[in-house]
């Protein structure tokens, strides 16, 4: 049997059991059940970041994120329950037990699919394998997911952060349709050796020291401007010193422009001695193709060919998943991975056609990169960026 179905058939009779429960215990103790779990999941917001971030590996992570919700969300569940307990048996008419039975039945039901759908999310953005995908691809979550209000996302996808090596919640939800129209796969032939060693020096290499959360932060840049670098915001978040690993050696930089809600960051480092890179004049359309360049998982530098696959607006988190932020971005077919952010999509001619900021959470080949256009009007003129700029905090604890 399909994993997906099989989470579909639990998923139901959960739902089916709270139903039930509901009917039995039900309105003013199921509405104090869900004040419970809301309070429990604000308290376990705050906490499991402290506890998550002692961890080194992402399977004690999960074990520890799993466990401090479950354990919050459960004790503020009982508190509800309990304060809420007698009130029912009060109650003098039958007609009055039916109605309150009717609400708290459907009320009940609400809370554990929401509940449910909360818990889902960074096991959707986590859990490797056959598991993962019946998570991803389950219909019920997906129609959960379709039905919650906007924004709500906002909570699990800090959860989910949290599993997150870059500390970035997911860019688009999990159980969505990431990979746009489907194109064919990327043309070796993009990558031309003579562009990439012409370009290849002005892709820089950026680390960033956040002492104040213990976090040493890599991603990759490119030379925009004479003595300027784009990268990604969320690569220099709460970063209190940033240096440029280049072909000339380490070089100090500071950070004269920051955007959490677009992931844009400028970098100024005086006498750089590296030439920018061309803009393109145009845009990319479905199924040209294009050159990622960067330093992959902070490892040696790597330009890989790419193929786009749609031009669209993602509607997602910004990177401290507070609000809600619509950006224009390609989504591209390509091994897109992580130390790729912040670095340029080329043309195969070698001119920056947009800026690395993501990769699907449930894709190997689905990479996202913001439009030139979208960087530019976020950033204005390069020039006029001269004084350092708050780095915020980091994204993570």
């Amino acid at each position: 049997m399909d994993a997906a179905v099989i989470v579909d058939v639990i998923l139901v009779a959960v739902i089916i059991a709270a139903f039930v429960s509901g009917w039995r215990q039900g309105a003013l103790r199921a509405v104090l059940s869900m004040v419970g779990v809301v309070a429990g999941l604000i308290v376990g917001l705050a906490i499991a970041p402290l506890l998550v971030n002692l961890a080194e590996t992402r399977a004690v992570k999960l074990a520890i994120l799993l466990a401090v919700v479950v354990l919050f969300v459960g004790m503020g569940n009982m508190v509800g329950l309990v304060v809420g307990s007698g009130v029912r048996e009060r109650a003098r008419f039958r007609s009055t037990h039916v109605l309150d039975s009717v609400v708290g039945s459907a009320f009940q039901a609400l809370v554990v699919a929401l509940v449910t759908w909360f818990i889902s999310i960074p096991l959707a953005t986590s859990v490797p394998g056959a598991v993962g995908d019946g998570i991803r691809n389950s219909a019920v979550l997906g129609a959960i997911d379709s039905a919650a209000p906007a924004g709500l996302e906002s909570l699990p996808g800090r959860l989910a952060a949290l599993l997150n090596d870059s500390g970035l919640p997911p860019l688009v939800s999990p159980f969505a349709t990431p990979g746009g129209q489907q194109v064919d796969a990327p043309d070796a032939a993009a990558v031309d050796p003579e562009v990439v060693d012409r370009v290849s020096p002005s892709v820089v290499h950026v680390m960033g020291d956040a002492g104040v959360c213990g976090r040493k932060l890599m991603g990759s840049g490119f030379v925009a401007a004479e003595d300027y670098v784009i990268t990604n915001a969320h690569v220099v978040a709460g970063t209190e010193a940033v240096n440029l690993d280049t072909v000339l050696g380490v070089k100090p930089a500071a950070v004269v422009y920051y955007r959490p809600d677009v992931d844009i960051a400028v970098l100024y480092s005086e006498r750089l001695g590296l030439d920018p890179i061309p803009l393109a004049q145009e845009g990319l359309a479905r199924g040209d193709n294009a050159v990622v360049m960067g330093y992959p998982r902070s490892g040696p530098f790597e330009a890989a060919p790419a193929r786009v696959r749609s031009r669209i607006n993602i509607s997602g988190p910004d990177i401290y998943s507070t609000g809600r932020v619509e950006r224009e971005a390609y989504t591209l077919r390509g091994n897109v991975r992580q130390g790729n952010s912040g670095g340029p999509l080329l043309t195969p001619e070698g001119e920056v056609a947009g800026v690395i900021f993501g990769a699907s959470v449930d894709s190997s080949d689905t990479g996202y990169a913001l439009t030139l256009d979208q960087v530019l009007s976020a950033v204005g003129p390069l020039q006029s960026h001269t004084t350092p700029a708050d780095t915020q905090s980091c994204v993570v604890g």
